[in-house]
């Protein structure tokens, strides 16, 4: 007789997999399988509760009072064999292979089917695919495919990156209906007033016998009144295409006679379709902390709360008028530690610290501000609070890397079209002074632990295998403090609040080289692409008085040259920057003086 002892939980984890590779070896003896599908003239031996538990379609199937429900044979339509065996393999082994080749089909059959696991990571991989050259047919496949999150990402994508976008033949074999829904759409951004008329005369011109009819009403779209008068005689007037249509040369001169007549502060009357906003890029930027506020802001000695006036702290800069305008304030004042990026032309605010509405160390907040709406709204928060961490747009999501209290970087993305957060696998190598940004459909991490001259450690990630890697890169800058990152045109620039220093690093080579130096130092600020230019904010102390300065700095890439643009329009000690396009007629008033 066995003794009183404690009871002995037992649990072997192979179990559960050992059960499901059994189950498949079975499907080999036709007397130990249940059902038998069949596709293209392949039949496919499998077990009834496998395929229940996999899939809605077949657990709908067995489950009710159909004649299938009973029967060992099954003949399925209309499905690739190909992807029937993968899907069944995924079934038993939970392990599956996409690629170029197949996504397509197995987005379609998993969808059929009811595989929504599958199809889930199916549209996540299409999702991580979408660039320039492919982002129309993919948002034809979600339309097809009943894939939304597809879309909205394709269409978005397709936005924010028109001018690259029509430089790919999925433009020129765009139909004219989704062409002209595209150039009417009020969150069409584009960096080149030009754009729209140069797009239009090129889809007429790869089809031009069948297509020049609709290039009056596709000018129409173009914003004619908005282009330079150089552009509209000179250039546009003198095209092979409007030469040959009497309605555009018409449509020209009356907006040209109209720009010529029109009084300053007056608008033109015109035939053309003007859409009621007009989109710039700006400079965004919202300010936290400021030299005035202390760690006891709203405390007074007697342990009152003190009433407090709380300045302005979001505004836009208009390049083109070069003047600081006012937007509705983040409603978390004097807040550090957070981090700003734009998804979708709109700005999003995650975690930090210390705002005057809240005493934690860090949180998992999430702001978010609505451009076409003008307000701040919450979404859903992060899974884990962070404060100086680090955020990136990439492939349509947001990623919040690092900044939490556990010692590995920790990552997590937003998905705006599910309005929620996922973890993502964590980098390799754990670091805590260090920057982000997406570049080439990648996440890079440029960083170091906070120890002085640590070499710093450059990390990949590639969302499409969800995997990080280590790059050994030759010519890695030393030990840098506090860096921050962005990427244009397929590069990486590089700086921080230690130097003046610049460092530009390709991707495709895996080279490091420096460029012009700044002309300040910058910190606790933010590295933005505007156009075709880097711009740089952040404050420096100055001389022994101890002077505070905030300069904007411009980097243009054509003269390789930095040059002071302006100041930002309040003494921030913290502050995030990034850039929108917004209808600057509807935000006239000036950001006020500091008094």
């Amino acid at each position: 007789m066995v003794r009183n002892v404690d009871d002995l939980d037992f649990c072997l984890s192979s179990h559960s997999q050992s059960i499901l590779e059994g189950l498949r070896s079975l499907c080999s003896h036709p007397n130990l399988v249940d059902v038998t599908l069949s596709a293209g003239g392949r039949d496919f031996p499998c077990h009834r509760g496998i395929l229940a538990v996999c899939s809605l379609y077949f657990h709908s199937m067995f489950s009710s009072d159909f004649v299938e429900s009973i029967a060992t044979r099954i003949e399925l339509h209309d499905v690739d064999p190909d992807v029937l065996a993968a899907l069944l393999d995924f079934a038993y082994t939970g392990k599956l292979t996409i690629n170029q080749g197949n996504v397509e089909g197995l987005i379609c059959t998993s969808s059929q089917l009811q595989f929504q696991t599958v199809r889930a990571v199916c549209s996540r991989y299409l999702q991580n695919q979408i660039d320039a050259s492919n982002c129309l047919g993919i948002q034809e496949f979600g339309e097809i495919h009943g894939c939304p999150e597809v879309v909205a990402k394709a269409k978005a994508y397709l936005l924010e990156n028109f001018e690259a976008v029509q430089q790919h033949e999925e433009f020129l074999l765009l139909e004219k209906d989704k062409l002209f829904a595209c150039l009417k759409d009020e969150g069409l951004q584009v960096r080149n007033d030009c754009a729209r008329a140069e797009a239009a005369l090129a889809w007429v011109r790869h089809c031009r016998d069948s297509r020049i009819c609709h290039l009056p009403e596709l000018l129409r779209l173009a914003r004619l009144p908005l282009l330079p008068e150089s552009y509209l005689m000179e250039i546009l007037l003198k095209d092979a295409l409007v030469q040959d249509s009497p309605e555009c040369k018409e449509l020209l001169e009356v907006v040209s006679r109209e720009k010529n007549n029109i009084k300053p502060g007056e608008s033109a009357q015109s035939p053309v379709q003007n859409t009621p906003h007009n989109l710039q890029e700006v400079l965004f930027v919202m300010g936290g902390l400021t030299l005035d506020d202390s760690d006891e802001e709203d405390e007074e000695e007697d342990g009152e709360r003190e009433i407090r006036i709380h300045s302005r702290n979001c505004a836009f800069y208009n390049t083109k008028l070069r003047q600081w305008h006012q937007l509705p304030d983040f409603p978390n004042y004097n807040k550090w530690g957070y981090s700003i990026v734009s998804l979708n032309n709109d700005v999003y605010v995650t975690g930090g610290s210390r705002g005057s509405q809240s005493n934690t160390w860090s949180n998992t907040e999430t702001w978010k501000y609505v451009t076409r709406e003008g307000r701040w709204v919450t979404v859903a928060p992060m899974l884990k609070p962070r404060t100086n961490h680090s955020s990136a747009a990439l492939n349509g999501e947001i990623y919040a890397i690092g900044g939490t209290i556990k010692d590995i970087v920790e990552v997590e993305h937003y998905d705006p079209y599910s309005d929620s957060w996922a973890l993502t696998a964590p980098a390799v190598k754990y670091v805590t002074n260090f920057t982000a940004t997406a570049c080439l459909g990648k996440l890079y991490v440029i960083g170091s632990c906070a120890v002085k001259y640590n070499a710093l450690t450059l990390q990949c990630f590639n969302p499409v295998i969800d995997s990080w890697s280590i790059i050994c890169s030759p010519f890695i800058p030393k030990y840098l403090s506090s860096p921050c990152s962005i990427s244009m045109d397929g590069v990486i620039y590089l700086i921080a609040d230690n130097t003046k220093k610049v460092y530009l690093y390709d991707p495709d080579a895996n080279m490091w080289q420096k460029v012009q130096f700044l002309h300040k130092l910058h910190e606790n600020g933010g590295l933005v692409v505007l156009g075709e230019q880097l711009y740089v904010t952040g404050g420096h102390w100055k001389g022994m008085e101890g002077d505070y300065s905030v300069e904007v700095e411009v980097y243009n890439r054509g003269s390789n040259s930095w040059r002071v643009e302006c100041f930002l329009p309040r003494l921030w000690y913290y502050s995030g920057c990034c850039s929108i396009f917004l209808d600057t007629s509807q935000w006239p008033e000036l950001f006020p003086e500091e008094t």
